[in-house]
This record gives structure tokens, sequence and C-alpha cells, in this order.
């Protein structure tokens, strides 16, 4: 059930009832200035064209962005302002909204606000711009500012209610509301311009700025076909989250039972036949513990929950990366260098970043041959300071680098879901990660980092 005047909050109430108060004093002072009498009979045709033209406008919404109330029904409002007297042309505009609105279902203090915002709008419109019998270069400057303005007054009022409402900043609400609808406000009251003036020249060539409509639809219909595609997307991708997030702790612990279980096989086989096949169990289930791990690192990566930042040393971070993977990469051959080129400090979430040179650290051991040495270098790049990890591994084909670092792309050089997360959780500071490779020779990763 809609809410009834008597339900709203006391601070919405004042406003909704003292923006077409001010509404009237404006239209009184704007009569007052410029009088009631029409420059040229064929203007009052307008009042009946602006009330059907807002009426249509309301019965067939086409409205641009969040929280708003710009639409093209301010195309004929505009023009009520500039072309009959300012003692007619805003109570015309006011009365013609509140008429739609109450014809599209609208409630009464919705419609009652609107229509003072509009005469709010159309009053200053008005005392700045009305067009007389005679147009030059003066009047279509000054209708130009006073289409500009009616469009400012009524996003800036239009935002009040929905600001006290939602408990929303003022300012941040119509910052929002502003980027969404500049460009189909500005061509509203170019188009609204256009055509007043247009009308006191030349009348036959009126209607030829209204090709615009069609134009502003189509957008709109773009822009909303991209909304609806935009949350679709953020759907999938909140369930892709909780998919891995409940697939990896599902599956923990079943698999840490398997692992403990093949752990007594091992200690039972030993010597026997059963040896090798328990240890290349052992094998592919501590493999598959990884990949949760990754699962659960991607997850939490991907999550908009603010970063954790803390000053981070970069070359500690690094050196812890070093003793994790010191024991894994003397199991495979591989030594482990660092090198500090200049010292780096920066705002970070310190588990995330260590988690994705961790990722590269462990791309590296992997692909590098034994007697092989990764490094691990800190310095300061172009913009920011960087960590590069370089690997005397076969290097990555070109054919790959594209989709290198795509969720679950992997080459033979060993690049896969690790390469994902450490994307993801670059980005989410603010740096880039890319790779310089050539077969045969290896490859260096660098993380630059904003400084």
């Amino acid at each position: 059930m809609a809410p009834t005047f008597r339900t709203l909050p006391g601070l919405l109430k004042t406003v909704i009832v003292g923006v077409p108060t001010l509404g009237v004093g404006l239209a009184a002072a704007a009569a007052y200035a410029g009088g009631l009498g029409a420059a040229q009979p064929w203007r009052w045709l307008v009042i009946p064209a602006c009330l059907a033209g807002v009426v249509l406008a309301e019965r067939y919404p086409v409205k641009i962005g969040p929280e708003q109330k710009v639409n093209l029904g301010a195309l004929p409002c505009i023009v009520a302002a500039l072309l009959l007297p300012p003692g007619v042309g805003p109570a015309t505009a006011a009365l013609s909204v509140l008429a739609g609105n109450r014809g599209a279902g609208r409630t009464w203090p919705e419609s009652w606000f609107n229509g003072g915002n509009t005469l709010v709008g159309a009053s200053i419109a008005a005392m700045i711009g009305s067009l007389a019998d005679n147009v030059d270069l003066t009047h279509v400057i000054r209708a130009t500012a006073a289409a500009f303005v009616y469009v400012a007054v009524n996003l800036g009022l239009a935002v009040l209610p929905a600001a006290i409402h939602n408990s929303k900043p003022y300012l941040s609400l119509l910052r929002q509301a502003a980027q969404a609808t500049w460009p189909a406000s500005m061509t509203l009251a170019a188009c609204g311009v256009s055509i007043a003036v247009l009308s006191v020249e030349a009348p036959l060539a009126a209607p030829l700025p209204l090709i615009v409509l069609p134009m502003i639809y189509r957008m709109n219909r773009a822009i909303e076909a991209q909304r609806q595609a935009n949350e679709q997307l953020a759907g999938v991708l909140s369930a892709q989250r909780r998919f891995l997030t409940d697939v990896s702790h599902q599956v923990a612990t079943p698999l840490a039972t398997i692992m403990t279980n093949l752990s007594i096989l091992r200690r039972a086989s030993r010597g026997g036949p059963a040896e090798e096949a328990v240890a290349d169990s052992v094998a592919e289930a501590e493999r598959m513990k990884r990949m949760l791990a990754r699962l659960r690192s991607l997850a939490h990566a991907d999550e908009d929950v603010p970063l954790r930042r803390e000053l981070v040393d970069l070359a500690e971070l690094t050196a812890d990366v070093v003793r994790a993977y010191t024991a894994q990469a003397a199991t495979s051959g591989v030594a482990l260098v660092t090198e500090v080129k200049a010292p780096a400090r920066i705002n970070a979430d310190k588990d995330l970043l260590r988690e994705a040179v961790a990722n590269l650290v462990d791309n590296a051991v992997r692909v590098s041959p034994r007697g092989a040495k990764v490094r691990l270098r800190v310095d300061r790049g172009s913009s920011g300071p960087m960590i590069a990890v370089a690997d005397n591994g076969p290097g990555i084909e070109q054919d790959r680098l594209p989709q290198l670092f795509e969720r679950f792309q992997r080459s033979d050089s060993g690049s896969g879901l690790g390469l994902a997360i450490a994307r993801r959780v670059v980005e989410r500071h603010g740096g880039t990660i890319r790779v310089k490779t050539e077969l045969g020779t290896g490859s260096t990763f660098t993380i630059e980092l904003p400084g």
C-alpha cells in the first residue's frame, strides 16, 4: 500500500509542502514581472499541447538513471515556460505534471511535490528567458540558460525526497543522478529551446527537433538493457563465489580424511607392491588440497568487502613467501633468490597481496628445471613499487598469452588458477600484472602497484 501523507516522516512532509509553496511564490513573482498576456494569439495552443505531452510522457515514461524525475515530460514544460506568458506558462507546466502524475496512478503527495517542483523550475525559467515576438541572439542565449536552469532545478529538487526517504547523503545521490541523466537532460533542454525559438521564427520547422526523441528512446532502451545485463552478471558472479566457497568447504573435510588414511596406508605399504600406487594417490590428494585452497582464495579475492589495508614492506613480504616455499623449492632442486633494489612500502591488504606473490612463486618453482633459480625482485616501477618473479622454465606460447590470466586456463608452463587469483588481487589494489616470456628461456611476471 502506498504511504499516505500522515505516515510520512516530518522532514519529508516539510519538503512536500514547502517546494510547492515556494513554487507558488515564484510563479506570482513571474506573473508580476512578465504579465498574463500572450505576445501572439497562437501561443495559447501551447496549453493543451503541454497538457497532452506531459500526460503521454507520464503514461509511457522513458526514464534514464536511478532516483530521478527527468523524463520526456520536461520537454513540453520547457516549451510552455518559454512561449507562454510568465504568468501562465509555469502554472500550465505544473498543472500538466500534476494531471499526468495522477493519471499515471501516483499518490497525491508525490504528484503534489512533482507539480511544485515543476512550478519552481518553470517560474525561474520564465523569468530568465521567456521569448517575445521578436527573437534575437540575446533572447536565444537567455532562453538556453533558462532551459538548463529548469533542468538543474528540477533534478536538484527531485532528489530531495529520495535522499530523505533512503537516508542517503543528498550530494552523493545528486551526483549519481546527474551522472546518469545529464545526456538526456541536456538533449531535452536543447530540444525545448529549439522548438520554442523555431515556433516564433519558423513555425513550420518547429517540430523538426522532435526527431531527437527516438534517439533518446533508443538510448534509454540501451541503458536499460545494459543495466539488466549488469544485474545478471553480478548475480552470476555472486553465485559463482558462493559455489566456490561451498565446494571448497564441503570437500575439505572428506579430503582431510582421505589424506589421513593415505598417510596410514603409505606407512603400512612401505616396501610392498602398493607403495607406488599409494604415493601417487597422496600426490593427487595434495594437488586437490592446493586446488581447494586456491578456490577459497579466488572466492575471497572476488568479494566486495573492503581491503584490510595496512603498511606493507614488500621486501619483508617477499622474504615471507621465500621462507614458505623454501622446502618445496629444495625438493624440486630449485633455488629461491631475492633482490631488493629499492625499498618499497605501500598500503595494501597484506594477506591478499602475499597470496598473489605466492601463486607466482609456486608456478615458477613448478616449471623450473632442477638446478635453476627463481628470482624475486623488489624495485620501483614507472608508476609505483613492483615485485617481479622470474623463472627459467620453458616459457609460454604466444597464443596462450591473451587468456593467460583467465580462470581455469592452463598451459605447459603451469599457469592456471593461481594467475587468475594474482590478477584479481592486484586489480583490487589498483595495480597491474604483466608477463614477459620467451620460449626456452623462461618467464617474468611483474606486479606493479600504485605508489
